[in-house]
């Protein structure tokens, strides 16, 4: 369970100071999943970055089942947008590197880490190195390593946006599968409306105002068989691309 109660999060620079996020609060339950949506300088990445216990310094409260953020006691997956894979390693020591991290060589599960590569279609691609791969294979190593590490809370920074249509679709369909396999608390980070209603079952919208309000929703399509197709998906897209529009009219009024 992830738990964030009044967060605010300030940058200083220089005399300035700058509210990235403002009297935030959102529970994600065990096992949920929470897509979050919104302009570009809206606090998406800071939100990711206070929960990866990345950001110290702010005022309210973050959880990880009950206990304060500590990424040394915690296993937080951390997938960022241009997947953060080794070059000079190859796509096996890339899948294990964080599960080595982690934990003592001995307590390394060889048979999670084979099982998973094989359902990520990248198991004949274990002496490989990063270059050598397409952006939808480098996606499915970087999937792989989040997973192996059997992690408390996942964080994913707009992971799929380099990835043309198709491969994105393909791609959102095996997360949802890793997911629901291994029950992983989730926040997911998007700019696209379609990816946020097919991956949250919650649905965050950040404002674009400094550190101004946020909208939490639940998603009642989510898990829907066949969701892309259906009338309701492109309505609740057009909603969402409302908010969003509605948002940025007035940030540009207030401007």
């Amino acid at each position: 369970m992830i738990e964030i109660a009044d967060l605010t999060v300030r940058y200083r620079s220089d005399n300035d100071i700058y509210t990235a996020i403002k009297d935030f609060s959102l529970t994600i339950p065990s096992g949920g999943t929470c897509a979050v949506i919104g302009p570009s300088g809206c606090g998406k990445s800071t939100l990711l970055k206070v929960v990866a216990g990345l950001i110290k310094e702010y005022d309210g409260s973050v959880s990880i089942n009950g206990q304060p953020v500590n990424p040394k006691g915690q296993t937080i997956g951390f997938m960022p947008q241009n997947y953060g894979l080794l070059p000079w390693k190859t796509v096996y020591d890339n899948v294990i590197l964080g599960m080595k991290i982690k934990k003592s060589p001995e307590l390394l599960d060889r048979n999670v880490i084979k099982h998973l590569m094989r359902q990520l279609g990248i198991e004949g691609l274990a002496r490989r190195y990063p270059n050598e791969l397409s952006g939808g294979q480098q996606q499915r190593v970087a999937l792989a390593r989040v997973f192996a590490l059997q992690p408390d809370v996942l964080l994913m920074d707009e992971p799929f946006s380099a990835l043309d249509a198709i491969t994105r679709e393909e791609m959102q369909d095996i997360f949802l599968k890793l997911w629901r396999r291994f029950e992983v608390s989730t926040i997911f980070v998007t700019h696209y409306v379609e990816e946020a209603l097919y991956l949250g079952q919650k649905i965050v919208i950040l404002s674009s105002d400094e550190g101004g309000r946020s909208q939490i929703m639940d998603n009642p399509l989510f898990g829907e068989k066949d969701i892309r197709e259906k009338e309701e998906f492109f309505q609740m897209g057009l909603k969402l691309r409302n908010i969003i529009k509605k948002d940025w009219e007035q940030a540009w009024e207030n401007m």
